[in-house]
């Protein structure tokens, strides 16, 4: 393994093998606290799952074989079949220091014997004898209830629960909460949004213990969920916070089994256009930037938002004290020279000092942001590494493609983007490549491949995994969702259903575990990690092709070249690389033909549209009269979905009110929030001061077709 990325892996290991050992700690401290510490096994479940998969991208035998067994222990911890104490938190304990101990032989070259008395504790309290009495933390007995032991729930709802999610219920009741089921149903084009802002009202007053996605809903444009979920709160409070998103609530014991109901409001009233968010988006920008130069006035930095330092060589330290001293000299020079300046040529040279200092302001801060910032190469290169040795253990020939490794980003998104990738191109392996018999059967080459690549697009960074596999198979997903009843026995799963079904925590169509997949974590994991860094994850299939998921993440710093306009009222941004012409036209240019308006631009015709219907605005755009002109710029063509060449042709004429130039500014990210503002990438505060919204163009022109 090469020496360098091997180092950059151990890095990384040991951040997540501290975070682990803190969340044990404080799992020690929080037995008593039933849904505190059922989250503390979940988080620590998370990281060693990630533990397990860097250590076999890695090539790490030792600390894989570790992280498993302890994986099996907290997976049995989970589902309640082993209790949580004193002495299983210590074995956690025991087994985090043997996972350090193990990345620290590697980090010397030198072997490491595993510990065998470990491991056999490890299993033997994973594999709790049947019908063994005790009791945890909690003082929940068990072993693990059988549905019919939930008193009050539908036997269609526990039938669909797994071990875990029956475990986790079983405690929450004996804890004194009541058990409930919240049914909503959501428009399919936007449910991800409005579930999301669903289920964070409820966890402010209970514990979702399981959603339950359901495809037979009353309308072909609808989908819903079935969420169960545990509270001690009073009833009448919890009914009217979940009618507020247009859900309802029943109670275990209620008639009916929960997955069909009234919908108390119609829930499409619960969105919100680009247009109509953005005042919020702007504001959010605002009061970011105030409180942390509030902080910093008080003498407090702000808290950091992922990696808590940076690491850097003395040479680089001394190459950027140099540049702020020569800097700091070329500036007071300037002054010198405009206190002292009087003739012409002293305002000639005042010119070019003033350029000389803006060029090196502008070459510290590139400097200064990219010290947060690392390539993506090593990422890719271990994502690879991984799908090789998941090759290998499903006895698949797959060849891997890596490009875009020179893409940066900073090293916040680059822990977010590292699990998620290992799990998709695992999932791609595993899921996605057909055997070699099924491939020649299906004429295509006897070794399946998958490409893995990086890219940048205006203040976003995209990370894509395809495969040309099998696709999503429809077939088994609706299998898995009927045996764990998420779909009437019987109905029918679309693709789109079932690209929404995988993400479903828990879901597998694997028949066991193993080290590559099979315990239902995996796509979950995705999705969460990218939506709480403000990202999306977007997923394309073909059946007999192939399947393309890409991870949209939006940069939390970064200097953007960008075309700087006005709009509605508003100052607005647009990434260079998304425009490919800006100017003036005539109205005689304007071509009308069934509604549809059309700009002739350089010898052909391009769709038009204004910018704010492009927002959402109320704002109607109108052709000027004849021998009017208008001020327009045009949007490059989007990127090929399957990860092909980018098209850098024109797609769409952008009629604004005016613009300004183009410019570098500082896109700042706005945090995990983002993803509510559809469009928006970013923001930025110009040279006058103003806060202007940096838009992802591209996804605003899919939004309106």
């Amino acid at each position: 393994m090469d020496e360098r990325l091997l180092k950059e892996f151990l890095a990384e290991a040991g951040e997540l093998v501290e975070g682990l050992y803190g969340d044990i700690a404080e799992l020690r401290e929080r037995l008593g606290d039933g849904p505190a510490r059922r989250e503390l096994v979940a988080r620590v479940f998370r990281r060693v799952h990630t533990v397990k998969g860097t250590a076999a991208a890695a090539g790490l035998d030792a600390a894989g074989r570790i992280a498993h067994e302890f994986e099996s222990l907290l997976d049995a911890v989970r589902s309640g079949a082993t209790p949580l104490d004193e002495e299983t938190v210590a074995v956690f304990e025991e087994a985090a220091g043997a996972v350090a101990e193990s990345l620290e032989a590697a980090a010397r070259g030198s072997s490491w014997p595993e510990p065998e008395a470990l491991v056999a504790r490890l299993r033997r309290l994973s594999d709790v004898p049947e019908g063994a009495e005790g009791a945890g933390a909690s003082g929940v007995a068990w072993p693990l209830p059988e549905p019919a032991e939930l008193p009050g729930m539908p036997e269609e709802v526990t039938r669909s629960l797994s071990a875990h999610e029956r475990g986790r219920l079983r405690e929450a009741l004996g804890e004194g909460a009541r058990a409930y089921v919240v049914l909503a149903e959501f428009d399919i084009a936007d449910f991800d949004e409005r579930y999301r802002r669903l289920s964070e009202s409820l966890k402010e007053s209970g514990e979702i213990v399981a959603t339950q996605p359901f495809v037979n809903a009353v309308g072909p444009d609808r989908i819903g969920f079935r969420i169960v979920y545990a509270s001690t709160e009073g009833r009448e409070r919890l009914e009217a916070q979940a009618s507020a998103f247009g859900a309802t609530l029943k109670a275990a014991g209620d008639e009916g089994d929960g997955r069909r109901g009234p919908i108390s409001k119609d829930a499409s009233n619960d969105s919100a256009t680009p247009g109509e968010d953005e005042d919020r988006a702007r504001d959010e920008a605002a009061r970011g930037a105030n409180v942390a130069a509030a902080s910093e006035s008080e003498g407090q930095r702000p808290p950091p938002p992922g990696a808590q330092g940076v690491r850097m060589t003395l040479e680089e330290l001394d190459d950027l004290i140099s540049a702020a001293h020569a800097l700091f000299a070329d500036t007071v020079g300037a002054l010198d020279l405009a206190l002292g300046a009087g003739g012409g040529g002293g305002r000639d040279e005042l010119e070019v000092r003033a350029r000389e200092v803006r060029r090196r302001f502008f070459e510290l801060e590139e400097r200064l942001i990219g010290l947060r910032m690392v390539t993506l190469r090593g990422a890719l290169l271990r994502a690879a590494r991984a799908g090789r040795a998941a090759a290998r253990s499903a006895g698949k020939r797959v060849e891997f493609e890596v490009t875009g490794g020179d893409a940066r980003l900073e090293r916040s998104l680059a822990e977010v983007v590292a699990d998620p990738l290992l799990h998709l191109v695992r999932n791609a392996v595993d899921h996605g490549v057909e055997a070699e018999g099924e491939r020649l059967a299906a004429g295509k080459t006897a070794a399946g491949r998958v490409r893995i690549e990086a890219d940048s697009e205006g203040g976003l960074v995209l990370v894509r995994v395809s495969d040309d596999g099998r696709g999503v198979d429809t077939d088994a997903v609706e299998q898995a969702a009927a045996a764990a009843g998420l779909v009437a026995p019987g109905a029918h799963v679309t693709e789109a259903q079932a690209l929404r079904l995988i993400f479903r925590p828990g879901f597998s169509t694997a028949g066991r575990a193993s080290l590559v997949s099979g315990r239902g974590v995996g796509l979950d994991v995705v999705e969460r990690a990218v939506e709480e860094a403000g990202g999306e994850v977007r997923v394309r299939s073909e059946r007999g092709r192939g399947t393309t998921f890409e991870l949209r993440l939006p940069t939390t710093l970064a200097l953007l070249p960008a075309h700087v306009f006005d709009a509605c009222g508003r100052r607005y941004c647009v990434g260079a690389s998304q425009v490919v012409g800006a100017g003036h036209a005539e109205a005689s240019e304007v071509v009308v033909d069934g509604g549809v308006r059309r700009l002739r631009w350089r010898g052909r015709e391009l769709p038009l549209v204004g910018m704010c219907e492009l927002l959402g605005r109320r704002d109607v755009w109108e052709t000027p009269p004849a021998g009017g002109r208008f001020a327009f710029f045009v949007a490059a063509g989007r990127h090929a979905p399957q990860g092909g060449d980018y098209d850098s042709g024109a797609r769409a004429a952008i009629a604004v009110d005016g613009l300004e130039g183009e410019s570098e500014v500082l896109v700042r990210g706005l945090g995990r929030h983002a993803k509510s503002w559809r469009g928006v990438a970013g923001a930025t505060e110009l040279r006058d001061g103003a806060v202007a919204l940096v838009l992802d163009l591209p996804r605003l022109l899919e939004d309106t077709g």
